[in-house]
């Protein structure tokens, strides 16, 4: 299977539907930071660019919030094109082209294995500290813990059932791959 219709399975969408009129780049709050647009993204897929997508900063800088799928006329979903390049990119061993963002989904997949759920707070504050970003942030998070909109975080040991789960679906990706 080729590339695209590898994106499109995942997605569902049809990248041939993409006419590049870039009204999803236009609305894309993350669309300056990328290196390639959205628009750019679906005509990549298209052409089958598959390097050029996986080792993109535009699909882990995406937020997912689904501003140009709302403004495509042709009713394409960007969005979930560039979320379905990111799960091949982590199923290739692709790293995530953004520190940051490798950062963060470590230390929210190693909350979620710590506690059965995630804590807010301890995900963004081991990704500020890994990113050496904490002191800077500090006085932020001490108003908002005085406040009352920073939680303690849970003790751990209560995410048995998670890491039984997280552990089997790691089993069975292992067997896929062999």
């Amino acid at each position: 299977m080729d590339f695209r219709s590898e994106i499109e399975a995942l997605s569902g969408q049809n990248a041939n539907l993409c006419f590049q009129c870039s009204k999803c780049s236009a609305g894309c709050p993350m669309a300056e930071m990328m290196d390639i647009k959205p628009a750019q993204i679906m005509h990549n897929i298209r052409l089958n660019r598959k390097e050029a997508v996986l080792n993109s900063t535009a699909i882990w800088l995406c937020v997912g919030c689904e501003t140009c799928s709302a403004r495509c006329p042709q009713g394409v979903e960007p969005a979930a094109a560039m979320n379905s390049a990111r799960l091949m990119a982590m199923k290739e061993g692709v790293p995530p082209r953004v520190r940051e963002v490798a950062i963060y989904y470590r230390g929210f997949v190693d909350n979620m294995r710590l506690n059965g759920k995630i804590h807010d707070a301890s995900v963004a504050g081991i990704t500020q500290l890994l990113t050496g970003q904490l002191v800077d942030n500090l006085p932020l998070a001490w108003n908002l813990f005085k406040r009352g909109r920073v939680k303690m975080p849970p003790l751990p040991f209560r995410g048995s059932k998670f890491r039984k789960v997280y552990q089997k679906a790691f089993e069975i990706e292992q067997g896929s791959q062999q």
